[in-house]
């Protein structure tokens, strides 16, 4: 038998060494194993929980002066009157029929009935046949149904032609001569629904 030019060393394996380096590979694994897939799977448990759960946007009124409009009987917030600018006629002011002077009767117009606009929109209808709309605001509720007319006493005759020029775009409702005389205003106009 030939021996080999090179000597081959002798291995001393004891069973302890052996299964203190498996232990050692073992826990370094495992090691890995947490610092590498640990976050991977708890991450991924987050993500599944994350899709499911939706944040819903929350929305924020902001406080207006114009109150929204109540169900409930009874006055909702107390009228608020806007100063009309002045403009001038698109026809003349005098009524043919009676010769009443619309620009001689102030009227303040108010929104009974909740809809954005509809205050403006009759001001300018107002305005157009010649009368002295002073001031816009809402009404002391939003139940009201049609229009309604109050002119002071003083101011009677022009109940008649107001009603008659309104009617022409709007459904007539109440009208009376019995507004306070202490009101800023000859005549009082409230659009209802």
């Amino acid at each position: 038998m030939e021996e080999s030019a090179f000597p081959t060393p002798a291995i001393n394996k004891s069973p302890k060494s052996s299964k203190r380096f498996f232990f050692l590979v073992a826990a370094i694994v495992i090691i890995v194993i947490i610092i590498f897939a640990a976050p991977r799977f708890l991450g991924s448990k987050n993500k599944k929980e994350g899709s499911k759960i939706t944040p819903t946007p929350t929305e924020f009124q902001i406080p207006t002066d114009t109150p929204a409009p109540s169900l409930t009987e009874g006055p909702t917030s107390k009228p608020t009157n806007t100063p009309i600018p002045t403009s001038k006629p698109t026809q003349n002011p005098i009524d043919k029929a009676t010769g009443l002077d619309r620009s001689k009767l102030s009227v303040e117009v108010q929104n009974g009935s909740g809809e954005t606009g509809v205050a403006g929109k009759a001001a300018e209808e107002l305005k157009n046949l010649g009368y002295n709309v002073t001031s816009m605001g809402n009404a002391d509720n939003f139940n009201y149904s049609n229009v309604t007319i109050q002119v002071k006493s003083a101011k009677s005759d022009y109940l008649s032609l107001l009603k008659k020029d309104l009617s022409a775009s709007y459904t007539m409702g109440s009208s009376s001569s019995d507004l306070s005389a202490t009101a800023s205003a000859d005549a009082l106009v409230i659009i209802g629904k």
